[in-house]
């Protein structure tokens, strides 16, 4: 019995002192998980990758949507100014029409100008005029009459004209207005006897006018006018 146990105790004796095997993480267990990992790792690259591609395309899109509404816009305002130019352009074109018909608008007409002349004298049976017309010049506009790419241009004539009365002067100036615009820039009556007291004497006037017509300006210099 005795014997029995000391048997059994040096067999348990033995089984305790065997030493005990070490794992390491990367020879015995990494091999298991390793695949899981390298999963785990291509999954979150690619999530990485995912959503910095979003944020780019978001960005795009933000942008091209700007771009989009920015021209929506300028269309917007083109048609809005398209609409509001051919307004105008029919509020407008009869008062136009109806300048460059008297001849204010385009070219000079000095033939015209000459011919109308010669019917106001022969209608109203005046005494003999006389007249010159200067080279066209063109007028500067002060800052308060916007008239865009166009000039004013002025024809400077002189008239002199012997009058029965001062209602010839002035019966004169009102009918030539009929054939274009113009302006007033001096004109003066007086007697031709030196005797102003005798009221039968026929007057002599002077006057110098502008013809005036609007156009386009030329490209060249032009000698400009107050």
């Amino acid at each position: 019995m005795g014997a029995g146990n000391l048997t059994m105790a040096q067999s348990n004796l033995h089984l305790k002192q065997e030493p005990v095997a070490q794992r390491s993480f990367m020879k015995d267990d990494f091999p298991l998980i390793r695949k899981a990992l390298i999963i785990l790792a291509a999954s979150s690259l690619f999530g990485a990758t995912l959503i910095s591609t979003s944020h780019t395309f978001l960005s795009q899109s933000r942008v091209a949507m700007g771009q989009a509404q920015a021209q929506r816009n300028d269309i917007r305002n083109k048609l809005r100014q398209a609409e509001t130019d051919k307004q105008e352009v029919q509020d407008y074109q009869p008062r136009y029409l109806r300048l460059r018909e008297s001849g204010f608008v385009g070219e000079e007409r000095r033939l015209d100008w000459m011919e109308h002349i010669k019917r106001i004298r022969e209608s109203r049976k005046l005494l003999p005029i006389t007249y010159e017309i200067s080279a066209q010049q063109v007028f500067q506009v002060g800052p308060e009459f916007s008239i865009g790419d166009l000039a004013l241009r002025g024809s400077k004539m002189k008239l002199k004209m012997d009058l029965l009365h001062e209602g010839d002067l002035l019966n004169f100036l009102d009918d030539l207005k009929h054939e274009g615009f113009y302006t007033i820039q001096e004109c003066k009556a007086r007697r031709v006897d030196a005797e102003p007291e005798s009221a039968h004497l026929p007057l002599a006037a002077e006057c110098v006018i502008y013809w005036l017509t609007l156009g386009e300006r030329a490209g060249g210099p032009e000698q400009t006018l107050q």
